[in-house]
């Protein structure tokens, strides 16, 4: 479990860095919903590994991985909507009320 642990807060600094370097580099735009999600998974998994053997000291790092998940939940739905999330959603309800009510009265 020890491992486990330890290696979730290792990928999850991967997964932050890794989508800096991939921004920085053009790879991806930090305009798309992936980016923050992968961000704001990172930094649960940096949480998870912090949570192993907490500390006073880790406080910074658990304060700093909050606000980081809170921040890439907040783009992922901002980048989400803007590229008509929304919408999808309005007409992926509508479509599912429709099909359920199909079945009900038939």
């Amino acid at each position: 479990m020890e491992a486990i642990l330890s290696m979730s807060g290792i990928l999850g600094a991967a997964f932050c860095v890794g989508m800096y370097a991939a921004v920085s580099w053009g790879k991806i735009s930090a305009d798309k919903p992936a980016f923050f999600i992968v961000n704001g998974l990172g930094a649960v998994l940096v949480l998870i590994g912090a949570s192993h053997q907490f500390d006073v000291g880790d406080t910074g790092t658990v304060g700093q991985e909050l606000i980081w998940a809170a921040i890439s939940f907040a783009g992922a739905v901002r980048a989400w909507m803007r590229e008509g999330g929304s919408a999808k959603l309005s007409q992926w309800k509508q479509r599912a009320s429709q099909s359920v009510f199909a079945t009900l009265y038939r």
